[in-house]
């Protein structure tokens, strides 16, 4: 069995935060969002370029620890060509899985959406490491927030 440790810093997780696939800057993206933690440092910035209300092109920036790079790089891959619609629902089920998820994340609807993002539900145990990776989605909230209906 592995436990909540090694889980937490799953091979996923540890690969995506040293060498990230999504963290080329975008050009005059139409939309930028940043998250910030003080506590800890962590940083992460998005960009966002749009076609109407679809997510054409995301990157990130981020300068943290391990699960907030990962979950950074992770988010930016699933979001590419959603809706906004579909970003926000994204946004909540990972919240969900976080936060409340911890008895049974299994069940939780729409997990399966969620793609590999689903390899950081063991931060669920870890009540102090949950800011860590929400921290992209609050960069996205924020970049999101810059779009007029």
């Amino acid at each position: 069995m592995i436990d909540s440790d090694e889980a937490l810093y799953d091979r996923l997780i540890v690969t995506r935060a040293k060498k990230p696939l999504h963290a080329n800057p975008l050009s005059a993206p139409d939309v930028s969002g940043e998250g910030k933690n003080p506590l800890c440092g962590d940083r992460t910035r998005l960009d966002i370029r749009l076609e109407g209300h679809h997510i054409a092109q995301i990157s990130h920036h981020t300068r943290g620890c391990a699960i907030c790079a990962a979950t950074a790089d992770l988010m930016v891959e699933r979001l590419a060509g959603c809706s906004i619609e579909q970003a926000h629902a994204l946004s909540g089920r990972f919240s969900a899985l976080l936060r409340d998820g911890a008895a049974s994340a299994d069940s939780l609807p729409g997990l399966a959406e969620l793609g590999a993002l689903q390899a950081l539900a063991p931060v669920r145990a870890h009540k102090a490491r949950i800011r860590c990776a929400e921290l992209p989605w609050i960069a996205l909230k924020e970049a999101l927030s810059h779009v007029r209906n």
